[in-house]
């Protein structure tokens, strides 16, 4: 009995842990220009009711700006 309640409890969490990493995402690229490189790094997610993200730039001259934003029902 104490098996099958721990297997239960195993299966239960790694599903939970599961579903909640599949509402999150990361996006990243790279654009080269005449000034040089810039990267873009976006990552958000959501559970209950509210989504996040974050946004971070950093330019050729190594001037890095982040933005953030969260949205609730």
């Amino acid at each position: 009995m104490t098996k099958l309640f721990l297997s239960t409890l195993v299966i239960g969490t790694l599903s939970v842990a599961a579903a909640a990493d599949a509402h999150a995402w990361t996006r990243s690229g790279t654009a080269t220009g005449p000034r040089g490189t810039s990267h873009v790094t976006a990552t958000g997610s959501c559970a209950n009711g509210s989504c996040s993200r974050s946004v971070t730039r950093t330019g050729p001259a190594g001037n890095t700006y982040t933005r953030t934003g969260t949205v609730s029902r």
